[in-house]
């Protein structure tokens, strides 16, 4: 029977047709990838927003583990997915299911499908009061080096005026390509059912392999990194338990890894960082990693393999321990007796409250024990050091292992806002209409920056359409240079009239934040009603004898309903020839579709004085800010010389009410007419 169709007991007719259905997900994956591993999020309809992890290349120096899965999905990722607890309710993130996983949760609404952003896979669901993005990147192993990890974040925004409590499952179907039954080794332990962890003894990081001395491939997960929050509780069970209660779920110490509900081996973890309060616009963020894993490795009777950070920060004051794990199988042709494991160390390196030398005890053929120390780098150490593990035994040859770690300075994130102090006025708006807001980030220090949030705060500023105001940077590697921009404009309606603020808020992954606030200074922009530029056929001056539009304009008025208006010009040099004919109703009172929103009233005129009067339009609804022609009067120039047009009494209609002439300015035009 394939691997997880089953879906609850009881629901048979609804097992029967997802056994039937290609899943319609399988041509609506995004993913990226490089040599080592590839990201597949789900982007349909049902299951969208879960993923799968699997290699591509895999490790360069095994050929086994090419094209393998880490988490159980492959093209079509359903088994694995995140619960967003809010107070008392369940939130699983994504679109919903038809499966088992997940299928009793609640579904929230999508904000951003699975989409490709600067190399990651970002999206985010609304699930209740909470805004939720999902961040999936390929990032350096720990162990390896190599960019052969998937990080994986989420973070949550209380976007409600009430505080909530607010925590985050994580649930990974684990696989090692076709095996799903090997153990999880953890520190010294091997785990083959159900263990818990707890933050005050959270390990580093854990591995899984088949065999030491011919593995498959050889999975890690990290779960403690400098700068980044561990969870609050990680379970290593069978993926049925998890599979089927989105939060709390079927625990029982002792029992193997069979899939509840049936008979084969089915691992999983689950991660939990533990409800806390939220507040009103607070923030925060979860990052764990799930990749390939590194272990050096040296052939025998007695196989040896060991594995540690590939690059440690150093820590001045001496608080901060690395772990280093070894492995030993018996890959001979009888029992290894009193088989002991000792670490040997130089001197920049340092033993943290165990001996350098532990027992093993007897080592049956074919079994594989391991056993771990933690270690800190002497507050002055900075460089590659080698450390050795040597393996001896009554009965066996000893043997030894070594492998080298880097000891580099921390994390230093240099930030660095570019902006542009003010903008100007032209044609009566902002120029330029927009500004960028780029950010450049730098890590300064010797290892990566990992995580962290970057949110614009803008009020009275809004960002143009199809951008977010969070950005997700994901892992700055040491010496990296970053940069990101936002796109913004002041919010329509607003009128400037000085210095505007906003502000830029880092969230770093443990959920430290800082603030940098700055300014641009918007000039006001004046509500007018005047006379525009004379505009000539093909272009050119106005010469006579010539036809010419003038446009009449209201600008940046706000709550504008309609007008009442007279005007006069100089009859020696203009006339108006088709009079009430050569007066066209303006922009302000005609509806998208070009059709009249307004019922409008022709003025009278007089070319033999010089009057345009009595012309009045009313919209149907107000508008928040005018800006557009109230209407173009169409003239013929008579006589070369100067002729003015000017506004004689304009009253500004506004619900209720005429808008107080203090409020807003009237500028005429003299018109200078060419001889011909």
């Amino acid at each position: 029977m394939p691997k997880k169709i089953i879906m609850l007991i009881g629901l048979l007719t609804l097992s029967l047709s997802v056994l039937l259905v290609t899943p319609a997900s399988a041509q609506e994956n995004v993913e990226i990838d490089n040599e080592y591993i590839r990201i597949v999020v789900n982007a349909g309809e049902l299951n969208g927003g879960r993923f799968s992890v699997g290699t591509t290349g895999g490790d360069p120096g095994r050929t086994t583990d090419d094209n393998k899965a880490l988490i159980y999905g492959g093209d079509d990722p359903w088994t694995s997915y995140t619960t967003v607890k809010v107070d008392n309710q369940n939130w699983i993130y994504g679109n919903p299911t038809d499966r088992r996983a997940g299928y009793d949760g609640l579904y929230g609404e999508l904000v951003q499908p699975p989409t490709l952003v600067d190399g990651k896979i970002e999206s985010s669901w609304m699930l209740g009061p909470i805004q939720v993005w999902q961040v999936l990147s390929i990032t350096r192993s720990s162990t390896t080096g190599l960019m052969d990890t998937a990080q994986i974040e989420y973070h949550v925004e209380n976007t409600d005026t009430e505080t909530h409590w607010v925590g985050l499952r994580l649930m990974l179907d684990t696989m090692l390509g076709a095996n799903d039954g090997a153990p999880f080794r953890v520190e010294d332990r091997a785990l083959t059912t159900d263990t818990v962890y707890y933050a005050q003894n959270m390990p580093e990081f854990w591995q899984a392999f088949d065999s030491l001395s011919s593995p498959q491939v050889m999975a890690q997960g990290t779960l403690k990194k400098p700068g980044v929050a561990p969870p609050d509780r990680t379970y290593f069970t069978n993926w049925g338990s998890v599979a089927d209660a989105p939060w709390n779920f079927d625990f029982v110490p002792g029992r193997d890894f069979t899939r509840v509900g049936e008979w084969e081996l089915d691992s999983a973890i689950a991660m939990f960082w533990d409800p806390v309060a939220l507040e009103p616009g607070e923030s925060r963020s979860y990052v764990t990693y799930y990749g390939l894993g590194g272990v050096t490795i040296a052939a025998g009777d007695l196989v040896v393999g060991v594995t540690s950070p590939a690059q440690v920060p150093a820590d001045e004051e001496g608080f901060q321990t690395f772990s280093i794990i070894a492995y030993v199988q018996n890959d001979g042709e009888g029992d290894a007796l009193d088989v002991v494991a000792e670490l040997k160390l130089p001197r920049e390196l340092e033993l943290v409250g165990s001996p350098a030398k532990v027992s093993l005890g007897d080592l049956a053929v074919g079994d594989t024990k391991h056993t771990g120390w933690q270690v800190r780098a002497q507050s002055n150490a900075e460089g590659t050091f080698s450390y050795e593990v040597v393996v001896t035994s009554v009965n066996s040859e000893t043997n030894r292992v070594s492998r080298t770690l880097e000891v580099l300075s921390p994390a230093r994130l240099q930030v660095m806002v570019s902006a542009p102090p003010a903008l100007g006025v032209k044609n009566e708006r902002f120029d330029p209409p927009t500004f960028d807001v780029t950010v450049f980030l730098r890590n300064e220090g010797g290892t990566p920056y990992y995580g962290g949030t970057f949110e614009l705060l803008h009020p009275m500023l809004e960002l143009l359409p199809g951008q977010s105001a969070k950005r997700f940077p994901g892992t700055i590697e040491a010496g990296e240079d970053l940069s990101f921009k936002w796109v913004l404009k002041p919010q329509d309606g607003y009128f400037g009239g000085g210095p505007l603020g906003y502000s830029l808020r880092i969230t770093s992954a443990r959920g430290e934040q800082t603030v940098r606030t700055m300014s641009i200074i918007i000039p006001l922009l004046k509500s007018k009603v005047w006379v525009g530029e004379p505009e000539v056929a093909g272009g050119g001056v106005v010469a006579e004898g010539q036809y010419f539009k003038l446009p009449i304009w209201a600008t940046n008025i706000p709550d504008f309903l309609g007008v009442e208006l007279d005007l006069s010009f100089d009859p020696e040099r203009l006339e108006i020839v088709g009079k009430t004919l050569d007066i066209s109703m303006g922009t302000l009172f005609v509806g998208p579709d070009g059709k009249a929103s307004a019922s409008w009233k022709m003025p009278f005129v007089a070319n033999d004085t010089g009057q345009v009067l009595g012309l009045k339009g009313e919209r149907t609804s107000k508008l928040g800010n005018a800006f557009g022609t109230l209407m173009t009067i169409h003239f013929r120039a008579k006589k070369a010389g100067l002729a003015r047009v000017s506004i004689d009494g304009v009253n500004i209609l506004i619900p209720e009410a005429v808008l107080d002439p203090s409020y807003f300015e009237v500028e005429h035009r003299d018109i200078l007419i060419q001889p011909r």
